[in-house]
């Protein structure tokens, strides 16, 4: 019931109290340059904006501002608070950069002025979400949560119809093939090896252990995440773990994480390390690709999930080695076919990942740049 209540008074204060505050503060000119980057679940800024974000800060005749918070770990007063903080800043704003869900910016009409840019925190397009999902935005909640996006960045143009359909947007060309702005650190020499350096200081030296890192997909709404269902197939990663010759470390979505509860390393920033990586649907098994080092699919619900949710890309069509129980787990790693794998990705990526060459934050800053040098010289 709690789950309601909060969900009916985020729709009060999306369709009234924050439009009309959002239109007050409208009142005052656009900011020429100013890009905010903001989230509502992190206290700092994410790895899947901090390439574009460091380069922007470069940038000159642009103004970057910070607006993360963590909105669960707030009370309800002071998330309206920060919140409102948000719309008087998103008035202001030339640019609004996301990389999730964020009510606020669909809130309300938004002047032209404003440019509001969706990075997205994963990519590719293997299972459905947004509202191509039954259990990602509730049924009962009206209004679009993904409105007012004028570009939403993807990995290939192989992607964009079916980001176009979760996200329900009305133009097809705000879905680009830009590539995703965090993937770029995969083809950072000097990145990796801070990756590394940091996974020995918190887990120590390999030793000859291999590093088997698994990431199990986030099921549901945030909202309505039951932490004791959390994971599916822990029981067989921890009898892996007790395997001396291994490191097995648990890498959980953040929505999965207990209040107060937090992991020393992102999953991104593990697989640099990681020797093998097990997962079930979660965008991972993308990131681990572009490393070229070996992921296995572990789908102990396959049946449910695609009933539940299904997905874009059929799971046979997947690159990696796939197993539905703990004896095919295991057999798939023992039986694990490196050329065959190393071919099946080379087809993957040239799919679902034509434009991941690690110039995507360039990329992207190259449009708010230009558009940003345009909107002037056309208003001087």
């Amino acid at each position: 019931m709690g789950f309601y209540i909060k969900q009916i008074i985020k729709m009060i204060a999306q369709h009234v109290l924050f439009p009309i505050y959002y239109f007050i503060c409208c009142r005052k000119p656009v900011t020429r340059g100013l890009v905010v980057f903001a989230d509502e679940h992190k206290t700092a800024c994410p790895p899947s904006m901090q390439r574009l974000h460091d380069a922007l800060l470069l940038q000159e005749g642009l103004t970057v501002v910070d607006d993360f918070f963590d909105l669960q770990a707030m009370s309800a007063q002071a998330g309206m608070r920060r919140m409102l903080a948000f719309m008087k800043l998103y008035a202001q704003a030339e640019f609004v950069i996301l990389q999730d869900n964020f009510l606020p910016v669909s809130s309300c009409h938004k002047r032209k002025g404003t440019t509001v840019i969706q990075l997205w925190h994963g990519c590719g397009a293997f299972k459905r979400f947004g509202y191509d999902a039954k259990d990602d935005i509730p049924q009962f909640y009206k209004g679009n949560v993904y409105k007012n996006y004028d570009l939403v960045t993807v990995s290939s143009p192989y992607c964009r119809p079916f980001f176009t359909s979760a996200m329900r947007m009305k133009h097809p060309k705000t879905v680009r093939a830009y590539g995703s702005s965090y993937t770029d650190c995969y083809f950072d020499e000097a990145y990796k090896a801070a990756m590394q350096e940091k996974f020995e200081q918190t887990y120590g030296a390999k030793n000859g252990r291999t590093v088997i890192v698994w990431a199990p997909t986030f099921r549901g709404n945030a909202g309505q995440q039951s932490k004791g269902e959390r994971t599916i197939g822990e029981a067989w990663i921890d009898e892996l773990a007790k395997n001396p010759d291994y490191l097995v470390i648990k890498s959980l979505h953040p929505h999965m994480l207990k209040r107060g509860e937090s992991q020393p390393l992102t999953t991104g920033e593990l697989l640099f390390s990681a020797d093998l990586l097990i997962t079930d649907y979660s965008s991972s098994m993308w990131d681990m690709s572009l490393t070229g080092k070996p992921c296995f699919i572990y789908a102990t619900d396959v049946a449910d999930y695609q009933q539940e949710r299904d997905f874009y890309t059929p799971m046979e069509e997947w690159p990696f080695p796939t197993a539905q129980n703990n004896g095919e787990l295991e057999s798939v790693i023992k039986n694990f076919d490196e050329q065959k794998y190393a071919d099946d990705i080379k087809h993957h990526h040239e799919a679902l990942g034509s434009c991941e060459t690690g110039h995507a934050s360039r990329t992207v800053g190259d449009f708010i740049y230009q558009k940003c040098f345009a909107d002037n010289k056309q208003r001087n």
